[in-house]
């Protein structure tokens, strides 16, 4: 864990120098991915670093969760069902291509191509024996890769401010205290089963304080790029060299099905921005399908309207929980059943 958090600084530092966007977490994504890909020094992260990052997140956009932005919200629930079946759409079509032209089965397909929701579909994947364990695994993670390494670029080619532009904080024994209540709020989140509690946690205790009109201070930005360290670190190691030792062409359709969603997204995103008068920033990562525990630092980071990009995320949550994760166990259920028959059928008969 020390040589990955040494290795995760230099990056962060190196990208800091050259100037690239986020480069705290960009950075130490990038240098403990192509340490542990290419190189025999073995790295380790504890997860729990990764929840304080979480915590720290989810304070800042806590902040941002006032009376006003609430009731701001109600305006978005047509868009976000609509982008949510158009994504549902677009998943359909790209597993049954990917089951068409592969060797896969349809059920692992589809639970390859789930757009999001990594931790609870690889879970779903665990409990599933008729599903590819492997083949999920790499392409969920490959695909929060991409999305985490690509978004803040493109975020960036939008004209989006760089960090440094909001009101700093300072650091205060007021503070430590909150974000310790924050890390409990993501303790008690967690023991109720809640989806990226340490992140939520936090939100919805400091958006409580907010409306109750507590004092909560601002978060100082250095605080905010050890959050971003800790978590970019936690994601390039999510890449193991054994998970990379799939066929070409599910290596290529893990590429592709990244891709079309990300351009998906994007072209979705200067609709949103259109409809209601949204930063570029804001719109596409409300949009792209990349978690929100991601999207929620980037959209903390880049300054973009943390109310708005959390709620659209939550809302892809609860679709993907709701809606899709039921369809594929039923799809996986019946696959299951057919292939049961029909050993049953091809054993000689006593």
């Amino acid at each position: 864990m020390g040589k990955a958090f040494i290795v995760g600084l230099a990056g962060a530092l190196l990208f800091e120098f050259i100037g690239a966007p986020m480069p705290w977490l960009l950075g130490s994504l990038f240098a403990v991915l192509l340490v542990q890909l290419f190189t025999p020094v073995s790295l380790k992260w504890d997860a729990s670093f990764r929840n304080t990052g979480l915590v720290i997140a989810g304070y800042v956009i806590g902040i941002a969760f006032t009376l006003d932005a609430l009731n701001g919200m109600k305006q978005y629930f047509l868009p976000m069902l609509a982008i949510n079946i158009v994504f549902f759409g677009l998943f359909l079509m790209i597993s049954s291509l990917m089951a068409n032209r592969t060797n896969v089965d349809k059920a692992t397909a589809m639970t390859c191509c789930v757009p999001g929701g990594m931790s609870q579909i690889i879970t779903f994947a665990e409990e599933q024996k008729t599903v590819d364990l492997t083949a999920v695994t790499f392409y969920h993670v490959f695909r929060v890769l991409l999305i985490v390494a690509a978004v803040p670029f493109i975020v960036a080619s939008g004209g989006t401010a760089q960090p440094g532009t909001a009101a700093e904080g300072e650091y205060s024994i007021y503070l430590f205290v909150l974000l310790a209540f924050c890390c409990v709020a993501g303790m008690v989140f967690k023991k109720i089963n809640v989806p990226t509690a340490f992140l939520l946690g936090p939100i919805f205790l400091i958006m409580a304080l907010n409306i109750a009109e507590v004092d909560v201070p601002l978060m100082p930005s250095s605080l905010l790029h050890i959050a971003q360290l800790l978590i970019g670190i936690y994601i390039g190691l999510l890449l193991k060299k054994e998970d990379i030792k799939l066929t070409p062409k599910l290596i290529f359709y893990s590429v592709f099905s990244s891709a079309v969603l990300i351009a998906f997204a994007y072209g979705l995103s200067f609709i949103l921005q259109d409809m209601y008068d949204l930063s570029f920033s804001t719109s596409f990562l409300s949009v792209v399908p990349g978690g929100l525990d991601q999207m929620g630092i980037i959209a903390a980071s880049v300054h973009a309207d943390v109310t708005v990009v959390t709620a659209f995320q939550l809302f892809r949550i609860i679709f993907l929980s709701v809606f899709i994760v039921p369809f594929v166990k039923v799809v996986a259920g019946r696959e299951k059943k057919v292939k049961s028959t029909d050993l049953a059928g091809s054993s000689p008969k006593n």
